[in-house]
């Protein structure tokens, strides 16, 4: 009778013992499978959510497009980890080889994953304003990661060198497939570009497009970015794929431009009023998108920099 008894402790033992395993790796649940676009296209959807150990770091999309000669591969993840997850998905879709890894702007979610693909022969191309950026900033941005989500998530991780770069908008062809590049440099950041697909339809607008998700504007410019969004939306696309958030359709990029005008003008009427820079983020207030993601999170950061932005201005003497 006791070592019958003594089953069910063990086992809940073991449960325990996994419980806590999995939560220190971070690897609560798997990464997701892809959604399928059509045309060969297929995007992983990430969390709307700051990247955490739960979640696995996987809080911005990326897609492939299996192309008649190869697969080409549109940013690619926040570590090594979500990239192996990458290729174990495209191999069971498809023997063909990676052609090209593409990244459209230079944060950590679309970057960090890039090496795993180099070390298996496939070039990456990024604009040479985003290349330029990662050598600068990206070894820091790593090891804040590695502290932040843990040694063991971010294993294998290293800051991607792009093997090609490139400035202002161009016709790629690449794996029997053609491409359009579209170089919105200093818009969402430095180097940050759109990638259109014609025949599937498909514009990978990356970090220059934020469905239902607040963006970090920090690395952007307001103005310009505004602008970049009104051109993106001329596209025939069927879909849009943005770096964080569901994909939509070229509607909802007229939507994130509401923001970020609501953003800036609220910000410049609160600095000519001369509200303060510590008052400002606990102040202005974009409401109609408060039930974004992250609003609460984010917004605040977006006013402190659209104020600073302000700031500059003034004291190179233009117009805020």
């Amino acid at each position: 009778m006791q070592a019958r008894n003594a089953y069910p402790m063990l086992a809940r033992a073991i449960a325990a013992l996994a419980t806590v395993f999995i939560a220190s790796t971070g690897h609560a649940a798997p990464y997701p499978e892809p959604i399928d676009l059509g045309h060969g296209v297929h995007v992983f959807v990430g969390a709307r959510e700051e990247a955490s150990r739960a979640n696995g770091g996987h809080v911005a999309n990326q897609g492939f497009i299996v192309a008649a000669d190869g697969v080409i591969v549109i940013d690619s993840g926040l570590s090594a980890g979500f990239a192996e997850h990458m290729l174990r998905v495209i191999r069971a879709r498809t023997g063909k080889p990676v052609a090209l890894v593409i990244l459209t702007w230079p944060m950590d979610e679309a970057i960090f994953g890039a090496g795993q693909f180099q070390e298996r022969g496939a070039p990456v191309l990024a604009h040479e304003a985003a290349a330029r950026l990662i050598a600068e900033r990206c070894e820091r941005c790593l090891a804040q990661r590695r502290t932040t989500l843990g040694e063991e998530l971010m294993a294998g991780t290293r800051v991607p060198r792009p093997d090609r770069v490139f400035r202002g908008s161009q016709t790629l062809s690449v794996a029997g497939r053609r491409l359009e590049l579209i170089d919105e440099d200093g818009a969402a950041a430095p180097g940050s570009i759109a990638v259109w697909d014609p025949e599937s339809g498909v514009l990978f607008a990356g970090g220059l497009a934020s469905f239902g998700r607040i963006p970090e504007t920090g690395n952007g410019a307001l103005d310009a970015w505004i602008k970049a969004l009104g051109r993106l939306g001329t596209l025939p696309a069927r879909t849009v794929v943005p770096a964080h958030g569901r994909p939509g359709d070229p509607g909802d990029l007229g939507g994130l431009a509401g923001y970020l005008d609501a953003l800036q003008r609220r910000t410049r009427q609160a600095y000519a009023a001369g509200m303060s820079l510590l008052e400002a983020p606990r102040t202005v207030a974009v409401a109609e998108y408060r039930d974004w993601a992250l609003y609460n999170t984010l917004h605040p950061r977006n006013v402190h920099h659209a104020y600073l932005a302000f700031e500059r201005r003034e004291l190179e003497g233009e117009p805020p």
